[in-house]
């Protein structure tokens, strides 16, 4: 999705040349989503496990 929320934090950030990267087996969208994408899983999991109780 061109101009999406990631495109636009990468360009802001100072990482855009690193997102529009596709060369040598390398990709810059890839793995800044992969990226994001690990980081809210973490959330959700930290989340998730706030009130647990052992059994």
């Amino acid at each position: 999705m061109p101009g999406g929320l990631l495109e636009t934090l990468a360009t802001k950030t100072g990482k855009g040349n690193f997102w529009r990267l596709a060369d040598h087996g390398i990709n810059g969208a890839y793995c800044l989503d992969s990226a994001w994408h690990h980081g809210w899983e973490t959330a959700a999991a930290l989340v998730a496990t706030i009130g647990a109780k052992t059994r």
